[in-house]
């Protein structure tokens, strides 16, 4: 009889930390780029379009033995009736016997290794002596990403919050989004060393940026060419679905363009619209291959970078081997036959 371990939300905060996030995010996309890990086709559906849909990622870690999907379901009259407008849950399974291994509560594995992919295009991509980090976007993912990039890159000096759809939010964010990422830091062993503020001028804060970081809902341009800075690097979250856009494809024409993957970087990623118009043929690598030294990445001070970071199934499968494997060592979660 088979048995599986189920893991709650409580028990992933309890086992899973940002540090742990970034190097398994980190080791899931060199394990892509050497074979020994395999991203598979993106289901993609709508059970009313705008309304409610889900999408499933999936793949395989040959070096963690392990295949398995995410599923997250969006449904957004959910609220109204006293639940959660998402829901994502992980299925991990034996690769040599496909027997199903552990059921995860996604959420807060997908808000830790969401933050450590923006902070790695960050680490392997920003230019050294960077010290202005601009956060564009103020929800639920900002505080992790924001946190991840710090301590990706502690020289940083200062934090901006901006938000283009609702300029005034950013102001009224700033205290909570303070307040979280000083715990995600304190809970990875080290206090926040970067001033936050924010800013209802986005433009003005892109033009001061060394780093930005973008997660929104958006499907039309926030930041504009000529507001991006020569050396500037950016890490684009928010678009992970066809129609999405958060930068000028013009950045991306000026820019040298990496990626998790790049089938789905230019299929529903922020390459998507500059790919149609014919502004970029391809990335320069993925991120992968610049992790694993066999591709360069930023070649001068001057030159903008953009890290698309559409969201794949091995960032989630490395993060859930190795809360797996502390769950497994500290007796934590519900074992039960199937």
């Amino acid at each position: 009889m088979s048995r599986i371990r189920i893991i709650s939300a409580a028990d992933v905060k309890a086992l899973f930390t940002l540090p742990m996030a970034i190097e398994a995010v980190e080791r899931a996309y060199l394990q892509k780029h050497t074979k020994q890990g395999g991203v598979w086709p993106l289901v993609f559906h709508e059970f009313d379009p705008g309304h409610a849909d889900l999408d499933i990622k999936s793949g395989n870690l040959d070096a963690e033995g392990i295949f398995g999907l995410k599923l997250v379901s969006w449904f957004g009259a959910n609220p109204d009736k006293g639940l959660p407008a998402l829901y994502g849950t992980s299925l991990i399974c034996d690769l040599a016997t496909g027997t199903p291994k552990a059921l995860l509560n996604a959420g807060p594995v997908t808000d830790l290794r969401t933050g450590a992919a923006g902070a790695i295009g960050a680490k392997y991509l920003a230019r050294k002596d960077s010290r202005e980090l601009v956060m564009v976007g103020c929800g639920e993912l900002s505080p992790y990403l924001v946190a991840a990039t710090l301590l990706a890159l502690p020289q940083l000096r200062r934090v901006t919050l901006v938000n283009p759809h609702h300029p005034e939010k950013a102001m009224q964010k700033l205290s909570a989004v303070t307040e979280k990422v000083q715990a995600l830091l304190a809970a990875s062993g080290t206090v926040c060393q970067a001033t936050l503020q924010a800013e209802t001028d986005v433009e003005a804060a892109v033009r001061q940026a060394d780093v930005i970081l973008t997660a929104t809902q958006s499907r039309a341009p926030l930041i504009r060419r000529q507001w991006v800075k020569p050396g500037t690097h950016i890490s684009c979250v928010g678009a992970d679905m066809s129609g999405k856009q958060e930068i000028d494809e013009a950045i991306l024409a000026d820019g040298r363009v990496f990626g998790d993957d790049a089938d789905q970087c230019f299929s529903v990623g922020e390459c998507e619209t500059a790919a149609k118009l014919g502004l970029l043929p391809a990335l320069c690598a993925e991120i992968g291959a610049v992790i694993a030294g066999e591709a360069p990445g930023r070649t001068d001070e001057q030159e903008i970078t953009v890290f698309d970071s559409t969201g794949i199934a091995l960032q989630d499968l490395a993060s859930a081997a190795v809360i797996l494997r502390k769950a497994e060592a500290e007796g934590v979660g519900l074992v039960t036959e199937l």
